[in-house]
């Protein structure tokens, strides 16, 4: 995300005494909130979605976002908080008292071995807060970029994806890291897309993972907003998948996204995180 977003700050053309060194970007995010225990969690009922807006200064390198619950409420990252950069993610980390934050930013680079993204990326802003051996946590997945504009949504042709899924997961029995892969398919002609994803659920306090299986689901493309959402049906696992979001770049290069997973399980559970995705085929 770095990378793009310097590069985005430095092509404006505005003489140097006047360029802005912050650039907002308009995206979207999902928190969940649970409170863990080291054998069970609890309080994890639903997740909450909003458009939301990332400000990013190219001068310190400061990356501002805001809460999904109290938009006023706001944290930043800056190059002081980095606890660890690798070609995948940089990670943020920050204390105050017994509340700790962490912000682990999907890095947009060609070396990238998850996904290689040019125009949208993502981040996994968690607070926890630990009372003896309960930690209460709101972890918010938030996914920005450079939108496509509405009026190069085309009406015709179709484009495919390749996507990841990152996000977290919540049982009776603990909170899970959510990973997966899968396809995404947009067609501009009937103004519809379709969507599968084979994801699992690795415990952040040990256990068994969690086979999520394939997950299916469709939907609708807003060609106003350059947007989309699908919803998902319930596989053979008991789980399915709804998504929301947005195309990224001046041709819809790339997708970007929440996702919410659901759950019919005896453990029930709820789900949410990012889905992004890069064009393998674009055809008009």
């Amino acid at each position: 995300m770095r990378n793009f977003v310097m590069a985005a700050v430095a092509a404006v053309s505005l003489p140097v005494a006047a360029q802005a060194t912050t650039t907002n970007y308009i995206g979207s995010q999902s928190t969940i909130k649970y409170s863990t225990t080291p054998t069970s969690a609890s309080g994890f009922g639903g997740t909450a979605r909003i458009t939301t807006q990332v400000v990013y200064d190219s001068a310190t390198d400061t990356y501002t976002l805001r809460d999904t619950g109290s938009p006023t409420t706001t944290s930043s990252f800056g190059p002081a908080n980095i606890v660890s950069s690798t070609t995948n993610f940089t990670t943020y980390r920050k204390t105050s008292g017994s509340t700790t934050e962490t912000f682990r930013l999907l890095d947009q680079s060609p070396a990238n071995t998850l996904i290689v993204l040019n125009y949208v990326t993502y981040g996994q802003w968690r607070r926890s807060t630990a009372s003896g051996t309960t930690n209460s946590v709101n972890d918010t997945y938030v996914v920005f970029g450079t939108k496509t504009p509405s009026a190069s949504i085309p009406h015709s042709g179709g484009a495919a994806y390749n996507t990841i899924l990152d996000g977290t997961f919540v049982n009776k029995n603990g909170a899970y890291a959510i990973s997966g892969t899968g396809s995404f398919n947009a067609d501009f002609a009937t103004g519809s897309i379709s969507y599968s994803s084979a994801a699992s659920g690795t415990p952040e306090a040990g256990g068994a993972v969690i086979n999520f299986g394939t997950m299916t689901g469709s939907g609708s493309i807003a060609y106003n907003s350059a947007g989309f959402s699908g919803t998902g049906g319930y596989n053979g696992n008991g789980y399915a998948l709804d998504v929301n979001g947005n195309f990224y770049g001046p041709a819809y290069d790339e997708i970007g996204g929440t996702f919410h997973l659901r759950s019919t399980r005896a453990t029930g559970g709820n789900g949410t995180g990012a889905i992004v995705g890069t064009g393998a085929n674009i055809n008009n």
